[in-house]
């Protein structure tokens, strides 16, 4: 229990690498009674606050209601001197080379110093989410290893649970290699390398990886559990939180999307309406055996650990 008595702010945050469907997971999971999707929280200061992005909602991350009063609540104002002053500090911490400092309390005074400024931020804002939405928990699927890190040391605040999404390796990789429209900015999402994915995939998924035996709540989920029995998957996750009582919004492999203010990710955040949930499995076919065969190489040690 908190100081004055009210119980840790229940958080879902989904680590991992990027393209691994957890966009999808989120809102999946964002449509349980008494649960929120945030998105991928960790970069709301750069897309929402600085270059004014499309909240999930469809309105401009400066003009909409929900986080204006976010805002007012976590910040008073967030522009300014004050909002440079914020992202400073998040790019003195929030790297993954830091992960020493942010899970062991390394480095500097002035470094620890950082890493507590950031975390009361970090706590201001999830707070200011937790009381405007009235939710019981929210889910982040910023999967950014550092993010996940600087949320271990909010225990008093943050009563966090680390569900580690891991997709093959392939498949992430040719997602990467995709051309693919983003409404959010209105531009082309960003393209990597064979060669970048395969040694991000395997170093980020090792390091989130590192949850468990470091005392996080941590359970992994794969992919293709999700995408072939997504109902099962939910429930899975709901007992994870402690949370098997509430209804599963799956149904037939069906899920019913609202519009939500996810404040960053992918592009199906702003999808609304009955999704049918079935694995993608286009790299299968569409993915050049070179690639497949380079990727699967690279990463084998992991892809292996992972697939079996």
């Amino acid at each position: 229990m908190l100081s004055d008595g009210r119980t840790p702010l229940k958080v879902l945050f989904i680590g991992g690498y990027g393209r691994s469907g957890s966009t999808l997971l989120d809102r999946v999971l964002g449509q349980v009674p008494g649960f929120l999707s945030v998105g991928e929280l960790r970069h709301v200061f750069q897309e929402g606050f600085v270059e004014n992005r499309r909240c999930g909602c469809g309105e401009p991350f400066r003009e909409c209601d929900f986080w204006i009063a976010v805002t007012r609540r976590a910040f008073g104002r967030l522009e300014g001197r004050k909002l440079a002053e914020v992202m400073a500090l998040k790019r003195r911490v929030d790297r993954w080379w830091l992960l020493p400092q942010l899970g062991g309390r390394l480095g500097t005074r002035r470094r620890r110093r950082d890493v507590d400024l950031y975390r009361d931020v970090l706590r201001g804002l999830y707070g200011a989410i937790a009381a405007e939405s009235g939710a019981a928990v929210l889910i982040d699927s910023s999967k950014d290893v550092s993010h996940g890190y600087a949320l271990r040391g909010l225990e008093g605040a943050l009563d966090l649970h680390v569900l580690h999404l891991v997709r093959d390796s392939r498949a992430v990789a040719w997602s990467w290699q995709r051309r693919r429209f983003n409404p959010g900015n209105g531009a082309d999402m960003n393209r990597h390398s064979l060669l970048r994915t395969s040694a991000e995939w395997s170093a980020i998924n090792a390091l989130t990886g590192l949850h468990r035996p470091t005392g996080a709540r941590y359970r992994a989920l794969h992919y293709r559990d999700f995408a072939a029995d997504p109902a099962a998957a939910v429930d899975d996750v709901l007992e994870f939180l402690g949370e098997s009582g509430r209804p599963n919004p799956v149904s037939d492999r069906t899920v019913h999307l609202s519009a939500d203010h996810t404040a960053a990710g992918n592009p199906n955040r702003f999808r609304q309406g009955a999704v049918e949930i079935t694995p993608d499995e286009e790299w299968r076919a569409a993915m050049p055996a070179a690639g497949r065969l380079l990727v699967g190489a690279l990463t084998a040690p992991a892809l292996r650990r992972y697939t079996r």
